[in-house]
């Protein structure tokens, strides 16, 4: 039997997902320990990525029959860098997010589908967002969503829309080099989450 998409994402971004949850800096965001200027800076540069990703998708029909607005988490980015005193305006990128960026832009041109397979990472990291979540609220002294809503903006309500996702994708059809190749964007969202945090290591071990 041919496996879905989903099921082709899962299987083929195992490694880098487990790479990216295994690493260093994760492990410290996930259970709050990360300064909390480091951890403001880590969200600066998740809402660009956001940013530059729900722009392009918004561009390409084959997009838009998957994405619901509520998919879309830029929102989420403001009102929490907001919070903890940032502007997005001052955000810089930093080289590995703006490899990430060009990584976007080249594949918006190229094949926006491959567009809708980083989407699947973000989205998808919310399964494991509510204990960050819980942990960075209680480690900052965080007023209730006042910082930390990213992680788990959707509460109790995020598996009806993963699944809407879930079965939008799978009723794409896709050629097989098409398939592949969100496939691969995928694992590069994975390996550039790892990438940010491996860059904001050094901010880490000096405080």
């Amino acid at each position: 039997m041919t496996a879905s998409l989903m099921e082709s994402l899962k299987e083929s971004t195992a490694p880098m997902h487990n790479s990216a949850e295994g690493s260093r800096f994760q492990s410290l965001l996930t259970n709050g320990k990360l300064p909390l200027e480091v951890y403001a800076e880590y969200l600066g540069q998740l809402f660009l990525v956001h940013f530059h990703l729900e722009d392009e998708m918004r561009k390409h029909a084959s997009c838009a029959k998957v994405l619901t607005n509520e998919q879309y988490q830029v929102d989420f980015l403001e009102k929490d860098l907001k919070a903890l005193g940032r502007e997005t305006a001052s955000v810089k990128a930093l080289s590995s997010t703006r490899s990430l960026l060009d990584l976007i832009a080249s594949a918006s041109q190229s094949c926006p589908e491959a567009l809708l397979g980083m989407h699947y990472v973000l989205l998808g990291s919310k399964h494991g967002g509510k204990f960050v979540a819980k942990n960075v609220q209680v480690s900052y002294a965080l007023q209730d969503g006042a910082g930390n809503t990213y992680f788990d903006p959707y509460g109790n309500s995020f598996m009806p829309i993963w699944r809407q996702f879930k079965d939008e994708m799978n009723k794409l059809e896709l050629s097989q080099q098409t398939l592949d190749t969100v496939c691969i964007a995928a694992a590069d969202m994975f390996r550039h989450i790892t990438m940010i945090g491996e860059e904001l290591m050094p901010s880490v071990v000096s405080r």
